[in-house]
């Protein structure tokens, strides 16, 4: 199927569902919902009313997800609480109070994002109501904002998820090229490589790039027959005109799914094969979610991120985005026009 079927066929009458449940304090999750409600909404505004009703639709705010502490495990192992949950069952008030809070604080989170994005930001949010901006206001940095909220929905865009991971990288390779000084090299290792051939041939050849030797034992053990060996997307270093193999070199992951701290230390896996002198690489990871805040001093799920590493994220990325003509090459940019100019059936 093409991809103009693929999108003929995805909005013939697509109704957005969201039924996959996360804990409450990964709250930016539930706020990307709220702006994807609006892009299918169009010109219509969403209320908290209207997020808590699809919530309570797609079963998301059942009495266990309301009465549950924030830990994690307390979400999956509930028990303690159940013996209470009957009392609280019947004061229909303080159920209702609980939701109301909920709702309140994903829209204090868009409120936010106005603030932290500005013009960047496709929405307005005001008097707890959240719109996609006209059609005709919409800039290709707002687009880009709507790609990277796509690409951390897959769940939802399924249909085009190898689109959107493979043009990611693409998004992700343009911000860390801005991000580099202009004498550094930045290199695609991933799906878009600059690379071909076997994964040890393309693993040899950036060696040569890099003017660095291999560890002949941790390369002797990738398969003759391997085509792409996982765990780097992109590559950066900023060369000396000397021979020693010293220098400032990142290693990077791009990484799409709602899970993206597994990803931390893939890239990591390329200091065994690549003998750096007194310098081992940094590792980064991008990711399309937004997981800073105005005044924050660390990251959202900052617990979870489990090595050190440079974290890009969405208002990172979109900080080192400049020239965005190659945006209009992507299908992503297409798929985005047409979730704008797309309006949700009433159902």
């Amino acid at each position: 199927m093409s991809f103009d079927q693929k999108i003929n066929a995805f909005f013939s009458r697509y109704v957005l569902q969201y039924k996959k449940k996360y804990s409450k304090h990964y709250y930016y999750i539930y706020a990307d919902y709220v702006e994807l409600l609006s892009l299918f909404s169009n010109e219509n505004f969403v209320t908290i009313d209207d997020f808590l009703d699809r919530m309570e639709e797609n079963l998301i705010l059942d009495k266990r997800f309301l009465f549950t502490n924030e830990d994690d495990e307390d979400l999956e192992n509930e028990t303690s609480e159940e013996e209470n949950q009957n009392d609280l069952d019947e004061n229909r008030a303080e159920l209702n109070d609980l939701k109301q809070r909920f709702a309140e604080s994903i829209f204090r989170v868009l409120s936010e994002r106005s603030s932290l994005f500005g013009d960047d930001y496709p929405f307005l949010v005001e008097h707890n109501r959240v719109i996609l901006k006209d059609n005709t206001n919409l800039t290709n940095r707002n687009k880009v904002y709507l790609c990277l909220l796509l690409c951390s929905s897959l769940d939802i865009f399924k249909a085009f998820m190898p689109y959107l991971t493979t043009e990611f990288e693409v998004i992700s390779y343009h911000a860390l090229r801005n991000f580099m000084p202009p004498h550094a090299e930045v290199k695609s290792f991933g799906k878009n490589s600059d690379y071909t051939g076997l994964a040890k041939e393309k693993i040899e050849a950036l060696a040569r790039d890099m003017k660095i030797e291999i560890n002949t034992v941790a390369f002797s053990q990738i398969s003759n027959r391997n085509r792409q060996e996982k765990g780097l997307d992109l590559i950066a270093w900023i060369p000396f005109d000397d021979a020693t193999p010293n220098m400032l070199c990142i290693l990077c992951q791009c990484a799409c799914e709602k899970e993206w701290n597994g990803k931390l230390a893939e890239a990591g896996r390329y200091n065994n094969y690549y003998n750096f002198h007194r310098q081992k690489p940094l590792s980064s990871l991008f990711i399309p979610y937004n997981i800073v805040g105005l005044n924050r001093k660390d990251f959202i799920r900052n617990d979870e991120i489990s090595i050190d590493a440079i974290i890009f994220e969405r208002k990172r990325i979109l900080n080192y985005l400049e020239n965005l003509d190659f945006f209009e090459t992507l299908y992503s940019y297409r798929l985005v026009q047409k979730c704008i100019d797309y309006q949700e059936p009433v159902v």
